[in-house]
Order: structure tokens, then sequence, then C-alpha cells
């Protein structure tokens, strides 16, 4: 029985223990609060919003992606023409009721950017792609090639 207690007693420190370490307590010496003192700042970003102005720190720069949509709708692309700068990525969402298939032009060939073709769009389903050279790029649902739309790239 007294082994039990002693077993217990062990890790109940053991766990303080820890708990303390993960905690990072420590002391300066004094009895008062540790204080750390950054070797380098933090970079800041600043976002206005409004009337306000929000900061947060951030380790490192970041690329915001960016995303524009485009929904397949009542047999259409809305919006049919679209302008994005370079790197930005599309994404295609059929909200129609049957499938749907996003194919650069000309119908059926796709031969003005081969590799924006994507697949049957199923209700609800979506198809991403990335634009990154300038240029205009026509597309069809190649289930039904009268559903047109456009893609402009440019700086």
């Amino acid at each position: 029985m007294h082994a039990r207690i002693r077993i217990a007693g062990a890790i109940a420190l053991i766990l303080v223990l820890a708990m303390a370490m993960a905690s990072g307590c420590s002391g300066t010496g004094n009895g008062g609060p540790a204080t750390t003192v950054p070797t380098t700042p933090p970079l800041v970003e600043t976002t206005i919003i409004g009337d306000t102005q929000e900061q947060e720190p951030t380790t490192q720069p970041t690329e915001v992606e960016s995303v524009v949509e485009v929904v397949i709708r009542n047999f259409a692309f809305e919006p049919a023409t679209l302008t994005i700068p370079p790197g930005t990525t599309v994404i295609w969402t059929n909200e129609d009721t049957v499938p749907h298939l996003v194919a650069s032009d000309p119908h059926p060939a796709h031969t003005d950017l081969p590799e924006l073709v994507s697949g049957t769009l199923s209700p609800g389903d979506s198809y991403r792609f990335t634009f990154t050279n300038t240029g205009n790029y026509g597309y069809h649902c190649d289930l039904h090639p009268s559903m047109t739309g456009t893609i402009v790239v440019e700086e």
C-alpha cells in the first residue's frame, strides 16, 4: 500500500515539474517574473479597414493568393468575362442542376490552353486553374458548347 502511495507521489511530482517546464516557468533570482527580450522584432502587416487600423505580427512576409470565382448556373458562366492579373486562380463551381465541363477554346480541340480542361463537374463540384501568362483565354462547356466565357489576364 505504501509503495502505491510513493509511486503516485512520484508521478504527481513528475507531472508538476513537467507542467512547470512546459509553461516556461523560470526565476530571475530576485523572485520577480522572468523577462524575455526578442532578438529580432516580428514583421508587422498593417491592414486599413474603414477608419480603424489593425496590425498582425507575422514571422515572414506571405504572398496572398488571389482567387476569383465563376459560377456555373442556368447553362451560363457568371461572370461570362473576367479580367484578372497573372497568378490569379479561377475557381469554377457548378451550381446548376446538370453536369458541365470547363475546357479551353476552340471546341472540340481545346488547343488555345490545352491544360484548361476540368473533367466533368457534377452539381456542387468545383475546378480551379491558375493563370500565369497574360492573354485572352476563351473557354466553353464541352458538354454544352453554346456556354462560353473569357478570361482576360493582364498586368
